[in-house]
């Protein structure tokens, strides 16, 4: 996950919302609670016990293994008073990656040019799930809820309908494993790559559920994060937020606030 500055008056953060379904989010990250969010790319770890942890199951993009996974989850658990969940990176079929990964579970037509069709995107989404999947699970790993980590640093599509569908194959196969999945990302990254009036769909046990934001905005301290809990209006307009990012400083690891 990237780090994303703004200016001090936008921040890294999460708004929450008074949803009926807010106990869920209580289950999995007490409301009011710290925590912390690692990668590939941290450095240091908070020596203080907290409440929970995010850890990246890919290494800054889809269908590539974070090689540090397994450390950092064994890290949040032992530290964390909460289980530990995970999240992982996505982007649209371009790359290295790509080969292998589009040709199912759906049955695609042939690409009219280079570039990929939402067909093939569902199916490249749907593949670095089930690959992500696969990673954790065999390190024994697992999480009641995923992140999908949406950011423009990553490759995507001009064509907003291919964007779409390789982030609803993802949650299709989470939601196949009874896997909850929450989405990272701030506003305008969301409108550029996902499109203001997309809004992913999930079921799970035979019922649709609201889709949770983790959103950074800027924030640069608890109070700030708190306030943002109270004010933010979600990117996905009737789904809660449920946690803020923020930093208390710029080489600072990663904190969070639960809604």
């Amino acid at each position: 996950m990237s780090r994303i500055f703004l200016a001090p008056v936008a921040s890294i953060a999460f708004a929450c919302f008074f949803f009926p379904f807010g106990a869920v989010a209580a289950g999995v990250y007490p409301s009011s609670t710290l925590g912390y969010d690692v990668s590939y790319a941290t450095k240091a770890y908070p020596a203080t016990i907290f409440n929970f942890a995010i850890v990246s199951v890919t290494r800054g993009k889809a269908l590539v293994d974070n090689k540090r996974f397994v450390s950092e989850f064994a890290w949040a658990r032992f530290g964390a008073a909460a289980a530990p969940t995970i999240y992982m990176n996505l982007n649209a079929p371009y790359g290295s990656t790509v080969a292998g990964n589009i040709g199912s579970p759906k049955a695609c037509a042939a690409a009219p040019s280079s570039e990929p069709t939402a067909c093939e995107g569902y199916n490249y989404g749907y593949n670095a799930a089930k690959h992500s999947y696969a990673y954790a699970t065999a390190n024994g790993a697992t999480s009641p809820i995923w992140w999908l980590d949406i950011e423009d640093a990553n490759s995507w599509s001009k064509n907003l309908a291919v964007n779409d569908a390789t982030m609803q194959g993802a949650m299709d196969y989470l939601n196949a494993q009874n896997i909850r999945v929450g989405v990272y990302s701030m506003a305008f990254m969301w409108k550029k790559i996902m499109g203001a009036g997309f809004t992913p769909k999930q079921v799970l046990d035979g019922s649709p559920v609201a889709t949770p934001v983790w959103m950074p905005v800027g924030i640069m301290s608890q109070v700030a994060a708190t306030n943002a809990c109270l004010t933010r209006t979600s990117f996905i307009p009737g789904n809660p937020i449920w946690l803020v990012q923020y930093e208390a400083n710029s080489t600072a690891i990663d904190q969070n606030l639960s809604c």
